[in-house]
């Protein structure tokens, strides 16, 4: 668990996303949910020891991915979450977890979460929320692109914000759900003047930097302008899934985890490219 601020954390030591927590007067914020159970267990105990066992508690979820709202039973907490996220989850568990088997996701690794059921939101919300649990305010606000339902937590006071998967580190980003033009236009956001010596703390890989944001954009540019050609000529999505093996080294990726990364894009962009491009014609996720 590393400390970026007084009561204000980020772990990312176990499976699954980079998680975050804030400890404020008024109670406690969780900002994603480790992926297994006994590692919620661990890190609601190591924070409530933290915080002298504070009875509110809040668990914000960036987005609908599996990875980060699986384990969400765990905390044992009110959940909130933007409402396209929510829409997602509301959806029969059978349907959506058939329909995204094989995508590269982390607790596809882990058999033992194939059993668990995951919670739906207590609160949504459409554009931004504050939580006034201290002198100042903690916001969500919506940024999607990587997912319709992605949202950032901002801790003006700090110049802290934790940002999901809207910049990876660690892998590929999902493409599946994303929106490139938009995801795009979000990473921009981060660029500009509002978060200038903001510490940005990415939910696949922790604190990240201006030049992560920057390569990120070319390489989603790339991506993009290689999949408008493929939508020019009518192309498969199986055709734009086959485009992975080109654009792996844009990311970075360690040798041992090539193949799990590899179908994660490969899903990624056949999932994208039915979506955005024919969408009437493909069942997608």
């Amino acid at each position: 668990m590393q400390e970026i601020k007084p009561g204000i954390f980020y772990e990312d030591s176990y499976p699954g996303p980079t998680i975050g927590a804030i400890l404020l007067p008024r109670g406690m914020i969780f900002i994603d949910a480790p992926l297994r159970p006994e590692d919620g267990h661990r890190w609601k105990t190591t924070l409530l020891n933290r915080s002298q066992g504070t009875i509110h508690k809040l668990l914000i979820c960036l987005d609908d991915h599996m990875d980060r709202t699986i384990g969400a039973k765990s905390l044992d907490c009110p959940i909130v979450a933007h409402e396209e996220a929510a829409k997602v989850l509301n959806e029969p568990s059978s349907m959506f977890r058939n329909q995204i088997q094989e995508s590269g996701a982390t607790w596809e690794r882990y058999p033992e979460t194939s059993g668990m059921s995951w919670m739906i939101p207590d609160i949504t919300f459409s554009d931004k929320i504050e939580f006034h649990w201290a002198d100042d305010p903690v916001l969500l606000e919506h940024h999607p692109g990587p997912r319709p339902g992605s949202s950032w937590v901002i801790i003006p006071s700090e110049k802290i914000v934790f940002i999901g998967d809207t910049v990876t580190v660690k892998g590929p980003p999902f493409l599946g759900k994303a929106h490139l033009p938009t995801w795009i236009d979000t990473l921009d956001a981060l660029l500009r003047a509002r978060f200038k010596d903001y510490t940005l703390i990415s939910g696949r890989g922790g604190p990240i930097n201006l030049d992560q944001i920057k390569e990120l954009k070319k390489s989603f540019r790339k991506i993009h302008r290689r999949i408008e050609k493929l939508a020019s000529r009518h192309a498969s999505a199986a055709d734009a899934g086959e485009l992975a093996d080109k654009f792996m080294d844009e990311f970075v990726i360690e040798k041992r985890d090539r193949d799990f990364f590899l179908q994660r894009l490969q899903h990624g962009l056949s999932q994208y490219y039915a979506r955005n491009y024919f969408p009437k014609t493909e069942n997608n996720t």
